[in-house]
């Protein structure tokens, strides 16, 4: 690479969340992005990791986890990444905290102010790598040459209120390869009630936010100071901590830090938010419903076993691998079977599989959870 030349992006993938709604199949030990939901043999996270050879060198792609979560991440990244690549949250704080963790980190392995920065989630699938890699280098462009967080907006489909939405301004000049616009972020909201879903839908001027951003490194780092004065005095108290190797300050430090999410913390206050239109087949894998569509469709809808035997059965979510599953007269139903545990829900309440984990919990089983 020249003097000149444009430096590989570095990636921050965010791995820590305990994906409770895809509970009896992810536990906190090994949550959706460490499972092989749609992906064959290959977990989400894996998958995820994939999709970016042909966008900059693996060694640049670092991956921030829960402690409880760092064995089974560090075992399923071996040989795709360096170990020093995986980032601790040394306590569950929610993607800002973890964001600015991350940020300390590429600070003080001498990544520049000027250098671009994408974080990615590690439980979303997307079907046009190619089309994805694509978008990701001309939001990488629009960074480089504008003071701005860029996302990746996605057309919606229906006016879901589980997403954030972008509510879109004019085109912005960007130079740079291939045809695909940039846009200025005028509004962004995050899930809003289903007659505001169906407003944003019906004008065709919102994109629904995925939850994918560039930046470089010193925007992110200044607004996110500006804006947040806790994070910004953390920041430079978490870099002594690991700098000193303190761990115990470390955590205490961490610890203190309030759990709220980069969208509350920055994007709705953001002086400037860009975004990048795409259509890639992607899918937020929130619940078991979400997964009905993407999983191959049979006689009886979306499917995940060994043996499948339905009768006058259809639009039913089965996912039990090595298993025989048996439906007779019923739709509309998710069926999920572990070693350990049987969920069967209507689709229509998936979302309610949390409050399951929650029961659990309260009755002390931890060994389910």
């Amino acid at each position: 690479m020249s003097a000149t030349e444009p430096k590989n992006p570095w990636v921050l993938i965010l791995a820590g969340g305990g994906g409770t709604r895809f509970w009896p199949a992810s536990r906190r030990e090994r949550p959706k992005h460490l499972l092989p939901l749609l992906t064959g043999e290959r977990t989400l996270l894996r998958a995820t990791i994939d999709r970016l050879g042909p966008f900059t060198d693996l060694g640049r792609v670092l991956v921030v986890t829960a402690a409880d979560q760092a064995q089974q991440v560090q075992m399923e990244v071996e040989g795709l990444i360096p170990a020093d690549n995986i980032i601790v949250e040394p306590v569950a704080r929610n993607t800002a905290p973890a964001i600015a963790l991350a940020m300390v980190h590429l600070g003080l392995r001498g990544v520049g102010p000027h250098d671009p920065v994408v974080v990615l989630p590690s439980d979303h699938w997307i079907e046009d790598e190619d089309g994805f890699v694509a978008a990701l280098r001309r939001a990488v462009e629009a960074a480089r040459h504008h003071k701005a967080i860029v996302t990746l907006g996605i057309a919606p489909t229906f006016p879901a209120t589980g997403y954030g939405y972008l509510g879109l301004g004019g085109e912005v000049e960007t130079p740079g390869e291939g045809d695909r616009s940039v846009r200025q972020v005028l509004q962004f909201r995050e899930k809003p009630s289903l007659e505001m879903a169906r407003e944003y839908v019906d004008s065709g001027n919102y994109l629904w936010n995925a939850g994918m951003f560039v930046f470089r490194l010193g925007y992110l780092w200044y607004v996110m100071g500006d804006l947040r004065e806790d994070l910004d005095v953390a920041m430079q108290v978490l870099s002594a901590c690991i700098q000193q190797d303190d761990q115990a300050a470390l955590v205490e430090e961490y610890g203190r830090l309030e759990s709220i999410s980069i969208d509350h913390a920055v994007m709705e206050q953001a002086p400037s938010v860009m975004t990048v239109p795409v259509d890639v087949g992607w899918g937020d894998l929130g619940s078991w419903d979400t997964i009905g569509p993407l999983l191959e469709e049979g006689a009886a809808g979306g499917q995940r076993v060994d043996s499948l035997v339905s009768w006058e059965s259809a639009r039913n979510v089965v996912f039990a691998p090595g298993r025989t599953v048996a439906l007779v007269g019923v739709q509309d139903l998710v069926v999920v079977a572990t070693d350990d545990a049987v969920l069967v829900v209507p689709r229509d309440r998936a979302q309610e599989v949390g409050d399951v984990v929650r029961e659990l919990k309260e009755r002390g089983r931890d060994d389910l959870l």
